[in-house]
């Protein structure tokens, strides 16, 4: 009767102790059969019943490092993904929120499922932030409310970005010779190592000016 060798008993003293522990959990009796054997003539031994019930005891739930990925800039509500937690204690309700590493408020956490999503679109900027790393904790409804705690990871991912352009105003003397340089037409754009090239859509009347499609030079 003793499953998992859950148990073991001392030979001497009959002192019954707890063998392995992990078995105590996928079992809420244990009917042991136990044998006394004295030292006298023949051996002579009796056997009886031990029985022992296990009372239910709340353990802390489980959740492990995760990481998830989502592109930068992603909207507002858009899921990142669910964080998987679980609990030994059968019929428990886990809640989950985010301890630290949530800039800028970033992501919210659903906290009766563990579905996180994005809640600040503005602050998954991978040039800024490639990365989080935020800390989750999952706690049950037992006694003592338990809880356990990870590390979750999102990764962004890079997104060509349209290049940034304001409205620019130059001043040149009539009558200004060829070649002359107006001023020159500054642009930025938020993915780094990027080339710029500029061009003339509209509004160069008889071709008065040139620019310069590598570095903005208008003459």
């Amino acid at each position: 009767g003793n499953t998992d060798n859950a148990f073991a008993l001392n030979s001497t003293t009959g002192a019954l102790t707890v063998a392995n522990s992990n078995a105590l959990n996928s079992t809420s009796v244990f009917s042991l059969i136990v044998k006394v054997t004295d030292n006298g003539p023949g051996n002579l031994f009796s056997q009886a019943t031990i029985t022992i019930n296990v009372t239910d005891v709340n353990q802390p739930p489980q959740i492990s490092n995760q990481t998830f990925s989502i592109a930068e800039n992603s909207p507002n509500g858009q899921q990142v993904g669910i964080v998987v937690a679980t609990d030994p204690d059968a019929g428990q309700t886990l809640t989950y929120s985010i301890v630290s590493g949530n800039t800028n408020n970033a992501f919210q956490i659903n906290a009766s499922t563990g579905a996180w999503s994005v809640n600040n679109t503005t602050a998954l900027n991978f040039e800024v932030t490639p990365s989080f790393g935020l800390v989750i904790k999952v706690q049950d409804n037992g006694a003592g409310s338990l809880f356990a705690q990870a590390t979750v990871t999102v990764n962004l991912t890079n997104v060509n970005e349209n290049p940034n352009i304001s409205n620019q105003t130059f001043s040149v003397p009539e009558s200004s010779p060829n070649g002359t340089q107006v001023g020159v037409v500054i642009a930025t754009d938020p993915d780094n190592g990027q080339s710029l090239t500029y061009s003339i859509l509209s509004g160069n009347t008889d071709n008065a000016f040139a620019l310069n499609s590598t570095t903005g030079a208008l003459t």
